[in-house]
């Protein structure tokens, strides 16, 4: 009686453990993270209405598990004389999207400067999209580093003080891949002055078949910063 209690006690066990970890390689693999890697070669580089470099070279990395994702982005033109590194963490649900993004583009400082003169700027943003809506907004706003307000305002005296400087973005997507796009600042920063529309334009997407197995995706934009008066044109190709 006793040797068959301690079999079932055993055999209880043993069962209990094998289906927990089968219980657990399932939850692992379906909680698996996702790596993805590509790069976009650009004939002129714009951020929000900011004019940049002329060709330039885009590569990204990124990877993504549950709702959260961390990357890392970069850009350099074809002369190596502008560069940027971006890394960004970010965490998703239900449409809304918190990231935060350390950007470095200021050529004259070193990179592993943290200090007040540092050359990043640190940004917290918030994007909504609708999966049955193909509407996105996004706004950010930096709040540590390199954007001084003594950069924007020639009365102020501290040059500690940071700017705050500010970005909404509304974009829509049509389903023929046409995209439509509006920028604005709410007040003098790295963006514009005061307040204003700073970009504005639509990208258009396309593939182009190669082979029976291969498309190569290129895109078009055409933008406008209406309150400098500029305006750009952007050629594409992802890869």
């Amino acid at each position: 009686m006793k040797k068959s209690k301690l079999f079932l006690i055993i055999t209880t066990i043993v069962t209990i453990v094998f289906f927990t970890n089968e219980l657990k390689a399932q939850e692992t693999e379906e909680q698996a993270g996702k790596l993805s890697f590509g790069a976009d070669i650009v004939s002129n580089y714009i951020w929000r209405g900011i004019d940049g470099p002329t060709l330039s070279f885009q590569p990204a990395v990124n990877y993504e598990i549950n709702n959260f994702s961390i990357g890392a982005w970069a850009s350099s033109d074809i002369l190596l004389l502008t560069k940027e590194i971006d890394f960004s963490m970010s965490y998703s649900l239900s449409g809304f999207t918190v990231t935060l993004s350390d950007y470095f583009f200021a050529m004259n400082k070193k990179y592993f400067n943290f200090s007040d003169s540092t050359g990043h700027d640190i940004e917290i943003g918030l994007t909504y999209e609708n999966e049955n809506f193909p509407l996105r907004i996004y706004a950010g706003t930096m709040i540590w580093g390199d954007d001084k307000k003594i950069m924007y305002d020639i009365d102020e005296t501290d040059i500690k003080k940071s700017n705050y400087s500010t970005y909404f973005e509304l974009s829509y997507t049509f389903k023929n891949s046409l995209n439509i796009f509006a920028g604005a600042t709410p007040f003098t920063g790295m963006y514009g002055k005061d307040f204003a529309v700073v970009y504005t334009g639509f990208t258009v997407s396309k593939e182009i078949k190669v082979t029976d197995n291969f498309s190569l995706p290129i895109f078009g934009t055409f933008s406008v910063n209406p309150q400098n008066e500029n305006y750009f044109v952007i050629f594409g190709i992802n890869l």
